[in-house]
């Protein structure tokens, strides 16, 4: 048999694909709290997007972090496109526009998570000031295009910048051009998963607002509070977005499963090579297999369900937990305030009640009404009976109830609710990130927009 294939006795089936979500379940005492973080990176000098390549680009900051601060490499072919930490389960990753990520260590809570991102945000500009480049935290590239960002020469994205042009207009742009930041949780069971995701969609425009950080396109104003949402709504519509099936009764493992089945899949991925099954469906792989031009065949096997799981790009996604992807990246303080926000509605019984109260009988054009107007007006929008500003203070005040329930504290005899002053500033001023973007731009930085390169930092 060719090394290519999987042993047609270890063909899987769809119960097996349901049983994969039901083995990420865990025990309450084994939850963790998960946050990924995405940045530009950029030349002090010229105020251009880094290169990979290069005696000042990104392989040299790799070469920084490997050298003072015990990271490993990870490759691709001869590249080294990430770094593992060998004392920590955390790594650093590179987006195709060489927008570099950490993926931190399962925490076990909030004081953990920001003592590992500030490590980590002081290696990363020690690193950075050797070659003099520094960091900027916004959800999309201010005034730099597609053709201005590097293309981080990882296999994967290679096959990815074929086919995004091939079902949206703006697939390169989100690659290249965007970044957010990212929590994951636990879920106990088929039942707590079920709380936990609509809960998550459903207040994904909300809780997304909060940190909107996007919105410059071309070193101009867009109209719009997030432009990287944007961007999001001309990408690939098959695997993107809200998921109407999470606002139908009985919400279940099946029901995810079923929609990831009918995704056409990017690509089987085995030892170390892409095979491009020319936009199957995953049913129709797991029912058939595929055979290449070749004609050699290849058998679905779970690993290849788990790397189509990852190919999907849902506001909220599951995998073995759930990840909360509708954030615009941003400094510091707003990464973690953002696990906090989760953690507390989710991660407390009363807290994960109080909340699903609240959403239960909003629907699919709820959400996607409440998106738009929130991405156009902000604190100022108008929607239904609600009052923006007292919904939100709600959903902070559950996940401060969340938060306090955990009682968990740091050496410095804080609980995590800590964690939640910024965004109660917010909420005083009224004024998500970009609001406060957008007053300077018109203002203090008279439409200059490189201005921006000396204020959105770590």
């Amino acid at each position: 048999m060719d090394k290519k294939t999987t042993d047609h006795n270890e063909w899987i089936n769809e119960k097996d694909l349901i049983e994969y979500f039901h083995t990420g379940s865990k025990e309450i005492q084994n939850w963790g709290i998960g946050t990924e973080n995405e940045k530009f990176l950029f030349y002090k000098d010229s105020f251009e997007p880094i290169n990979y390549f290069g005696p000042n680009g990104i392989e040299e900051i790799f070469k920084f972090l490997m050298r003072e601060y015990s990271w490993q490499p990870v490759y691709d072919k001869d590249y080294v496109i990430g770094l593992n930490h060998k004392n920590q389960n955390c790594n650093i990753s590179l987006e195709p526009g060489g927008q570099i990520e950490l993926s931190g260590s399962l925490c076990n809570n909030l004081h953990q998570t920001e003592e590992e991102f500030s490590n980590y945000h002081k290696q990363l500009k020690n690193a950075c000031d050797t070659i003099g480049v520094d960091v900027l935290g916004l959800g999309f590239t201010p005034k730099w295009d597609f053709s201005d960002m590097t293309q981080v020469p990882k296999t994967r994205y290679h096959f990815m910048r074929k086919y995004m042009p091939t079902v949206g207009s703006l697939g390169l742009y989100m690659m290249h051009c965007s970044a957010t930041t990212q929590v994951n949780l636990d879920y106990g069971s088929e039942q707590d998963f079920n709380k936990k995701f609509r809960v998550a969609m459903s207040l994904q425009p909300l809780v997304s607002m909060l940190f909107y950080n996007s919105p410059f396109r071309y070193g101009k104003l867009t109209n719009l509070l997030s432009n990287r949402i944007s961007v999001w709504k001309d990408t690939d519509n098959d695997r993107c977005g809200y998921l109407p099936f999470v606002f139908e009764k009985d919400l279940n493992f099946e029901k995810y499963a079923n929609y990831a089945l009918n995704v056409p899949m990017y690509f089987i991925y085995r030892n170390g090579e892409y095979i491009i099954p020319k936009k199957m469906l995953f049913k129709e792989y797991l029912q058939n297999g595929f055979r290449d031009e070749e004609g050699i065949q290849y058998y679905p096997s779970l690993e290849d369900w788990e790397t189509h799981l990852s190919t999907l790009f849902p506001q909220v996604r599951l995998k073995k937990f759930i990840e909360m992807r509708g954030a615009d990246s941003g400094n510091h303080a707003s990464i973690i305030s953002l696990a906090a926000i989760w953690t507390g509605m989710m991660y407390s019984n009363s807290s994960l009640d109080a909340s699903y109260d609240l959403v239960k009988e909003w629907n699919l054009s709820d959400i996607l009404e409440f998106e738009g107007k929130l991405n156009k007006s902000g604190f100022d929008a108008k929607f239904q009976k609600f009052n923006i500003i007292d919904l939100i203070s709600e959903i902070i005040s559950i996940s401060l109830s969340g938060l306090n329930d955990r009682n968990i504290y740091n050496n410095n005899k804080q609980t995590e609710e800590i964690y939640l002053r910024p965004i109660q500033d917010i909420l005083n001023k009224k004024e998500t990130p970009s609001d406060n973007l957008i007053k300077r731009f018109n203002t203090v930085w008279l439409h200059d927009i490189n201005n921006i390169y000396n204020h959105s930092n770590i």
